[in-house]
């Protein structure tokens, strides 16, 4: 089995955390600065936190998380993950899979009952992956675009 530790992102490491970002869908890297404007905006959330993922002596990947209370399930909180991607070249190892039950681990550490995420329809590969790990297609998640606040 692999290991793998999960550690929160430093500023000095925001560059990095561009690169690997990009690779979810191979798209243009976001700018750092608009990805070191939106880390400083998490970090004022008590619970909300963008770590890196390292094994072997190096970062394999990413994954953000937030731990919260819920009105629903009274005492207790949830956990959801997003951004969650293992860099290319480690890809077919089994660090996705140890990174997972890392964040699990974690979200039981800080009070969860539970560990929730969200996956585009595209994604069926990674849909595979969450299944065989033992997540379960739970409701229906709705979105819709809504006006930014800054313009």
């Amino acid at each position: 089995m692999s290991n793998v530790r999960l550690r929160p992102v430093t500023e000095a490491e925001l560059p990095l955390l561009t690169e690997i970002l990009a690779e979810l869908d191979g798209n243009e890297p976001i700018p750092v600065e608009d990805i070191a404007t939106a880390w400083r905006e998490m970090r004022r959330f008590p619970d909300y936190t963008c770590y890196l993922a390292e094994s072997g002596g190096e970062i394999v990947g990413t994954l953000s998380m937030i731990v919260f209370p819920v009105l629903t399930v009274p005492a207790q909180s949830e956990a959801i993950v997003e951004a969650v991607v293992i860099r290319r070249s480690h890809r077919g190892r089994g660090l996705g899979r140890a990174m997972m039950r890392t964040a699990i681990e974690l979200a039981s550490a800080k009070g969860a009952y539970k560990l929730a995420l969200s996956s585009n329809l595209r994604r069926l590969d990674a849909h595979r992956f969450y299944e065989g790990m033992g997540f379960t297609r739970h409701g229906v998640s709705f979105s819709t675009e809504v006006a930014s606040r800054h313009g």
